[in-house]
């Protein structure tokens, strides 16, 4: 029996201002979906696999980064927003980060968050420059 589990959180939503990249995504298989924008291919081709794996998920990399890493400054150049389920008590609310605020966070309160989707405004994405 296959895992219907597979493809959760691997999703592309284009709206006007922004894009919404589900976080199970990898590196490799955003390079392969057509529906992930193509300068956002590009970057992530050109600038983020140079630090970073192309197997290792988007949602992965995002929760290990820190302000000293190559990558951050990429992700936030794109006005990169992450948009997590964090932990209150014993339920789990959904919070929207900005990457300095999500790098700024230290390891025991990152283990109790799932990063469930990446959002790239359309605007950083079209201004930003190789």
């Amino acid at each position: 029996m296959e895992n219907s589990n597979d493809n959760d959180y691997k999703y592309v939503i284009q709206e006007v201002s922004k894009t919404m990249i589900g976080a199970r995504f990898t590196f490799a298989e955003i390079m392969d979906c057509e529906r992930v924008p193509f300068k956002f291919q590009t970057i992530v081709d050109r600038l983020i696999l140079e630090y970073s794996e192309a197997d290792r998920m988007i949602g992965d990399e995002l929760m290990k980064l820190k302000k000293t890493d190559k990558n951050y400054r990429i992700f936030e150049n794109l006005k990169l927003r992450v948009s997590c389920y964090v932990k209150e008590g014993k339920a789990y609310k959904e919070r929207v980060f900005k990457m300095d605020e999500l790098a700024g966070l230290d390891e025991e309160k990152k283990k109790d968050m799932m990063v469930h989707e990446v959002i790239i405004s359309n605007l950083a994405l079209m201004a930003f420059k190789m």
